[in-house]
């Protein structure tokens, strides 16, 4: 049976500090089973503003699919496996596997003395398979329009995830239309829209299960994830 469940922007879990404000889809900040708070396949969902020049020095991932989309500003990224360091900007996407063990630091690019802001929208999807070797990419999507799909099989940023991919829409007049799926996980970057009948704005979420597909008309940008299954537990 279709179900549709709205998270209002205000309901968000809130983590902050003086370098990052953190509005988290599901909590995720502290000790928590991400595997149990999970829909879908999707486990964690931050939408984060980093302050100039400040970030995420180096810390552990392992086991998990993870895709950043750049929302404004631009993030210089370094990991563990080499010295090379890269910057991913406003409308692109990078996106780590984890695998047996990756440490990265995700810092600010906009130095402490630009006054630019970085936001990112991170989503973590449990992996199929564990110990697998490290990697990551990134992609430019920033010359697309409407509906398009960011991650996942048969997109330019294959996940070792089966049965996850992950859309972006850039709305105006024209509506788009999401699949359907067994878990869609609909989220608002910017502006309002309505989709399934459900009027959303910034920061919304609208999650939906057994669904078919679902019209999306408005102005902004919208993120999805789009799920065939759940998580296992492990």
């Amino acid at each position: 049976m279709t179900t549709f469940t709205i998270i209002r922007s205000q309901d968000r879990d809130r983590w902050r500090d003086a370098a990052v404000d953190s509005w988290q889809s599901f909590p995720a900040t502290g000790n928590f089973d991400l595997e149990a708070n999970a829909f879908g396949l999707l486990m964690m969902h931050n939408d984060d503003i980093v302050s100039p020049g400040e970030g995420f020095d180096m810390h552990f991932h392992k086991d998990v699919e993870i895709v950043s989309w750049i929302v404004d500003g631009a993030v210089r990224h370094r990991d563990s496996g080499s010295d090379e360091v890269t910057e991913v900007h406003a409308g692109m996407a990078q996106h780590i596997s984890a695998g047996s063990g990756v440490r990265h630091a995700e810092i600010n690019a906009g130095g402490y003395t630009s006054g630019r802001t970085v936001r990112v929208v991170q989503s973590w999807v449990q992996a199929d398979e564990l110990g697998t070797t490290p990697f990551h990419a990134s992609h430019d999507f920033s010359g697309e329009t409407g509906l398009f799909q960011v991650a996942g099989e048969g997109s330019p940023l294959p996940l070792g995830t089966a049965g996850a991919a992950m859309y972006v829409a850039r709305l105006d007049a024209d509506p788009v239309t999401v699949p359907g799926s067994a878990f869609v996980h609909l989220y608002v970057i910017s502006g309002a829209v309505e989709a399934a009948g459900h009027e959303l704005s910034e920061g919304d979420a609208l999650r939906a299960t057994d669904v078919a597909d679902i019209e999306v008309r408005g102005e902004g940008q919208i993120l999805v994830w789009v799920m065939e299954r759940g998580v296992e537990k492990r």
